[in-house]
């Protein structure tokens, strides 16, 4: 009798939550990131396309619209034009409100932290006081309208010894997505903090990152896994 009940209840709980989030039919998320967030002709299924299907699985009946670009940081072209495409600031507005989306999840960072001349000491294509700048630019504006908003905090890198500094400046990036996070009281996808305690299990993660950037397909299914956890625990607030 007891466990008829428990399946009730959570039969119960499971169809408020879709409808909770589906009163629109589905839950529209737009993706927006960099290349670790747009499809690559060297990872089958990436993190942002995996999405949906984690949802359905927890009862979440969802949309998802891949806005990344690779090499894209998070401010404008005139802030860096290192990569000659459309950063996030640049695109903002089109590839992200136009959709009038119900959930944003923001993913930059590795591009924002890099430093490109070789100088452990260098600067960052984007600086940090400018790169927390744009992500608060981007929180707000979405708060606005009553989006909401998951900041994804970025993996690590994975170089030799020589290049370790850039993991260590990605640290700091890593570390302002955290405190954004706090500040604006929005979800926090920590990205660097799972592939950080799987290193701890199986003694390293360079296995998931062939080119020391970008996850393979075993690594997007983490990120995957890991946002849609956080999503679903948004949802129940």
């Amino acid at each position: 009798m007891g466990l008829r009940i428990s399946f009730v209840v959570l039969l119960f709980v499971t169809l408020v939550k879709y409808e909770c989030v589906a009163g629109m039919d589905s839950l529209k998320i737009v993706a927006f990131g960099n290349s670790i967030t747009a499809r690559r002709a060297t990872v089958d299924t990436v993190w942002a396309d995996r999405l949906p299907y984690l949802l359905a699985d927890a009862g979440i009946t969802a949309t998802l619209i891949n806005s990344g670009v690779g090499s894209s940081h998070s401010g404008r072209l005139v802030d860096n034009d290192f990569a000659k495409v459309r950063h996030a600031l640049d695109r903002f507005e089109t590839d992200v409100l136009d959709h009038h989306p119900d959930l944003v999840i923001i993913s930059f960072g590795s591009n924002d932290a890099y430093i490109d001349d070789g100088n452990p000491a260098g600067a960052s294509r984007i600086s940090l006081e400018k790169f927390k700048a744009n992500l608060s630019f981007m929180i707000k504006e979405l708060k606005r309208r009553n989006v909401r908003v998951l900041l994804a905090a970025p993996p690590p890198f994975v170089f030799g010894k020589v290049r370790q500094y850039q993991n260590k400046r990605l640290q700091q990036y890593v570390e302002a997505v955290r405190k954004l996070s706090k500040m604006y009281q929005v979800g926090l996808a920590d990205n660097y903090r799972i592939f950080s305690k799987y290193a701890k299990e199986k003694g390293g993660y360079g296995d998931l990152f062939p080119d020391g950037v970008h996850p393979n397909d075993e690594g997007h299914a983490m990120i995957a896994e890991n946002i849609a956890i956080t999503i679903d625990e948004m949802i129940d607030q």
